[in-house]
C-alpha cells in the first residue's frame, strides 16, 4: 500500500496546536541534534531588530543568490500561510514541500518527547529543510529579541540589526536600552555585526558588545539615509550586509532591482490591492515606529487622497501612542477586531485619546466588514493594519471575492 504524505492542513493544525512563548535553548537543541544538526550545514546569518526584518532577510538573501550563494530564508510571521515562512533560492515553497519537512520535525520532536514550541518547531523544520535542499546560506529571521531566540541556536556567523524601539516590552524590556542589550545578545565571538541604526545608545552598546567579544562592527546606517523610505532603507541594509559577507560588490542596478521585487516577496508588507476605484494598502504595522513608518509611505505617495483606516490591534501594543499618529481630520478611522485571543476589543479603543481627532470614526467587529465599510466610505485610499491578523483577515476577504466591494 502506497503512504499517504502528511497534509498541509494536519501539519498546520499541529503548529496551531504548539503556539506558546517558552524561553531557552533546551528544547530547540534537542530537536536539533536529533535532526543531524543541519545548522552545522549551512552558514547561518540572523537578522534581528524591531521593524523592517521580513524585507531586510528577503533583499540579503536575493543579493546574496545575485553574488551565486544558494540561500534559505527563514520568515515570521506568515500572513495567510504557514508556507511563507519558508523559501529556497528566492521562491516561497510549496505547501507541499513545506508540510513535508515540518512534519518530519514534528515526528522526530514527538517521537522523542521533546514539547518543542511551534517557533521552536518552523525553526529547526526551516533548517532541516535547507540542509536537504544543499544551499549554502541560512538567512533566519528572529521572532523574538535574540538572547533566548530559537534561531540563535542555530549558532549565526553574523548577526544583521536593523532597528530597536519600544515592542514585546513584557519580555525584552522597557526601555530602548534594554531592548538593544536583548537584540545584541547573539552576537557571535569573532563574528560580525552589521548594523543599520544611527541611534546613539544603540551605536554605543554595540560598539561595547563588538568589543567586549570580539566582533567586527560594519556600522551601516549611511545605507538608510541613502534611501527615500524604509523600505529602500530596509533592502539597502540588506545588500550592504551581502557584500559584507561575500566580499563582491553589490552594484546600484542590483539594489534597484531587489527594490523593485521585494514587495511582491512579501504579504502585508504595504501590500497593495485594486478595489473598484479604490486602493487598499495591506501592511501589519504593529508597533509605533512601523506604523509611523507606514503612515508616513501613505502621505507620500497617496498625499491628495482622504484615508480610510481599518485598525485592529492587539492588547500588548501602545494602543494609544498608535492612535496618535493615526489622528487628523483627513483620516477616518474604522475600528476592528482582529481574529486573535489577545485583541484589543474596539470598542475599548473607541474610548482612547487620539481617536477623537479623527474625522469620521466607525466600529466594525468583523473585519471584512470594516474594510468593505471603509471602501464605501472613503472611496480612495484605504489602509489596513495594527496587525499582521488584521491584514491576514483582510487578505482571506479580498481574495474571496470577485469583483468589488
Amino acid at each position: 500500500m502506497r503512504k499517504v504524505g502528511p497534509t498541509f492542513s494536519r501539519v498546520t493544525a499541529e503548529l496551531d496546536r504548539r503556539r506558546s512563548i517558552s524561553l531557552g535553548f533546551e528544547r530547540i537543541e534537542a530537536l536539533l541534534a536529533a535532526l543531524g544538526n543541519p545548522e552545522r550545514y549551512l552558514r547561518v546569518v540572523q537578522v534581528v531588530g524591531t521593524n523592517g526584518k521580513g524585507t531586510t532577510s528577503v533583499a540579503l538573501s536575493a543579493a546574496l543568490e545575485a553574488t551565486g550563494e544558494a540561500t534559505g530564508t527563514y520568515l515570521s510571521p506568515h500572513v495567510v500561510s504557514y508556507a511563507e515562512r519558508v523559501r529556497l533560492r528566492g521562491e516561497q515553497v510549496s505547501e507541499k514541500a513545506f508540510a513535508k519537512g515540518m512534519d518530519e520535525a514534528i515526528s522526530v520532536a514527538d517521537g522523542l518527547g521533546i514539547e518543542v514550541t511551534q517557533f521552536e518547531l518552523l525553526t529547526a523544520g526551516a533548517l532541516a529543510m535547507f540542509r536537504e535542499e544543499g544551499v549554502t546560506w541560512a538567512v533566519l529571521e528572529a521572532g523574538l529579541g535574540a538572547r533566548y531566540d530559537a534561531t540563535t541556536a542555530a549558532g549565526p556567523e553574523a548577526v544583521v540589526l536593523t532597528n530597536v524601539s519600544l515592542d514585546h516590552t513584557e519580555y525584552l524590556g522597557n526601555s530602548v536600552r534594554e531592548i538593544a542589550t536583548e537584540k545584541l545578545a547573539s552576537i557571535p565571538e569573532n563574528g560580525v555585526l552589521i548594523l543599520g541604526t544611527d541611534n546613539q545608545e544603540v551605536v554605543g552598546l554595540a560598539r561595547s558588545r563588538c568589543g567586549e567579544l570580539p566582533a567586527r562592527l560594519v556600522e551601516a546606517s549611511d545605507e538608510a539615509s541613502a534611501a527615500s523610505g524604509y523600505l529602500e532603507a530596509n533592502v539597502r541594509l540588506g545588500c550592504r550586509a551581502a557584500g559584507e559577507l561575500t566580499g563582491e560588490h553589490i552594484p546600484e542596478n542590483l539594489v534597484t532591482h531587489i527594490r523593485e521585487q521585494v514587495p511582491g516577496s512579501l504579504p502585508g508588507r504595504f501590500e497593495v490591492r485594486t478595489v473598484g476605484d479604490a486602493r487598499v494598502i495591506l501592511d501589519g504595522g504593529h508597533n509605533v515606529e512601523g506604523l509611523r513608518a507606514t503612515l508616513e509611505k501613505v502621505r507620500r505617495e497617496y498625499s491628495k487622497s482622504r484615508i480610510g483606516v481599518v485598525f485592529g490591534v492587539l492588547r500588548d501594543k501602545d494602543i494609544a501612542g498608535m492612535l496618535e499618529l493615526l489622528g487628523g481630520a483627513e483620516v477616518s478611522l474604522f475600528l476592528t477586531r482582529p481574529d486573535d485571543e489577545r485583541a484589543a476589543e474596539p470598542w475599548s479603543i473607541f474610548g482612547l485619546p487620539g481617536v477623537g481627532s479623527c474625522g469620521e470614526v466607525y466600529v466594525e467587529p468583523n473585519v471584512a466588514e470594516a474594510v468593505r465599510r471603509a471602501v464605501t466610505v472613503s472611496g480612495g485610499v484605504v489602509l489596513v493594519t495594527g496587525s499582521f491578523v488584521t491584514v491576514a483577515g483582510a487578505r482571506r476577504f479580498l481574495d474571496g471575492r470577485q469583483g468589488g466591494v
